[in-house]
């Protein structure tokens, strides 16, 4: 008969307090359902934030596309949003590795 081994892998957030049952397949962080559903809700919110500029940027293309046509001003907004995004996904990453 084969043993199991039933090493708990402790949450991220709370460490040894509680036991993990998720693990984050973005970060690959282990939380127990508190923290689980916290983490959920934050990558949540940080959807709706992305979706949020993107609606914002296609409306300024948009509106910018029918007084001038396409010109070089809506690639520095382009980039703009670019790096803006990649920030904050660099900065998200960080503060889960802190955690860890």
């Amino acid at each position: 008969m084969a043993s199991t081994s039933s090493t708990k892998i402790p949450c991220a957030t709370c460490g040894d307090k509680n036991a993990g049952i998720f693990r984050c397949e973005g970060c690959l962080a282990v939380f127990c359902r508190k923290h689980s559903n916290e983490h959920r809700d934050l990558l949540s919110q940080q959807l709706n934030e992305i979706i949020h500029h993107h609606d914002t940027l296609q409306q300024s293309i948009l509106e910018k596309k029918n007084q001038n046509g396409y010109g070089h001003h809506l690639i520095i907004e382009i980039d703009k949003w670019e790096k803006n995004s990649i920030d904050k996904n660099h900065q998200t990453a960080e503060e889960v590795r802190q955690r860890i």
